[in-house]
């Protein structure tokens, strides 16, 4: 099963009874192991181990092979930080094949094949003690796991480093309960990250607020009349060309806002004169069509006449005033 973990121990020849053909065997110790994630140790208070499935399912195996079974557990239990079992061999060909080679010590290795179900990590520079054991980091000890087979196997040089395959399983759907050090460091992460993120939605609703001010200022400036003319003179050349028509007042109004010069105003109302004053303009009685002479006098420069008394319109002063306060055009006013 690639979800295992394996561990390797030398069968003690003492242990072998010839005549009952069993072997009584340890399995597993507290002894450390090196993994590719720092030592690796295993608990063995019965808090700590769940022997039920070797109990119920469990058979020796040759090479963790499920299908090369050579015998029966028996007697499967935890002694002085060990689990322990019995080997009682069949008399089948394989049982007596390994049989023979553990009597003739060919073959002297138990491999045991377990899944941790929950470790605890210990840091560097930390020391976890628990039942009156202390544990020195960096290491993972497993404080709740599970055996599930035993196999005899080839015994490696250093019983204590496993078997080369023990070094492939990842860690994937083990619950590791962090350490008290790590905690302390996650929180601090946490809190960095959570000021990092105040200090930029800080940032952001300074920045939002910047944008919606320059942009509103500039709305502003771009509806402000873009005027080259002082009040005083719009107001003097608009009641010129109030004394032409209204639609040449209307057209100038538009050029002053419009930010046009005094004299293209003037000549504006100039034309707008010619053309009231020319031939196809004239009423029947042979006069100019709405008194040329006025018009000509007003656009020569003589201001004759005032806005309120052409038109007697509230609406001029309205203007005029939006000419001394330019601001009235902007937004919200």
């Amino acid at each position: 099963m690639d979800e295992l973990f394996y561990r390797s121990f030398e069968i003690d020849k003492k242990a072998i009874n010839k005549d009952d053909r069993t072997v009584d065997l340890s399995f597993s110790s507290e002894t450390p192991v090196k993994r590719w994630f720092e030592n690796e140790y295993l608990l063995h208070g019965a808090k700590n181990v769940d022997l039920s499935r070797l109990k119920q399912l469990g058979a020796a195996l040759f090479g963790h092979n499920s299908t090369f079974i050579v015998g029966a557990l028996k007697n499967i239990r935890l002694e002085d930080q060990k689990g322990r079992a019995t080997v009682v061999f069949d008399n089948d060909e394989d049982g007596e094949k390994v049989f023979k080679k553990v009597l003739s010590r060919s073959l002297k290795g138990v491999s045991v094949g377990y899944m941790v179900n929950q470790f605890r990590e210990v840091q560097q520079d930390e020391i976890f003690e628990v039942d009156g054991k202390k544990f020195e980091g960096p290491a993972m000890v497993a404080t709740r796991w599970t055996p599930y087979e035993i196999s005899f196997t080839p015994i490696p040089a250093d019983a204590t480093v496993g078997v080369g395959r023990a070094l492939t399983r990842d860690l994937s759907g083990i619950e590791i309960i962090k350490s008290k050090k790590t905690e302390e460091d996650q929180m601090e992460k946490k809190d960095v990250v959570l000021i990092i993120e105040e200090v930029l939605k800080g940032f952001e609703t300074r920045l939002s607020a910047q944008v919606v001010d320059t942009v509103k200022a500039q709305l502003i400036e771009d509806a402000k009349p873009k005027m080259r003319i002082a009040p005083e003179q719009a107001l003097d050349i608009t009641g010129r060309a109030a004394a032409v028509s209204l639609e040449c007042k209307s057209l100038v109004s538009d050029m002053i806002l419009q930010g046009k010069n005094e004299t293209e105003c003037l000549r504006t109302i100039g034309d707008q004169a010619a053309l009231k004053d020319a031939p196809d303009n004239k009423d029947k009685g042979g006069l100019p069509n709405g008194d040329g002479l006025v018009a000509k006098a007003a656009a020569a420069g003589a201001r004759i006449i005032s806005f309120k008394q052409l038109e007697g319109d509230a609406g001029d002063d309205s203007f005029v005033r939006s000419l001394e306060n330019p601001m009235q055009f902007s937004f919200g006013q």
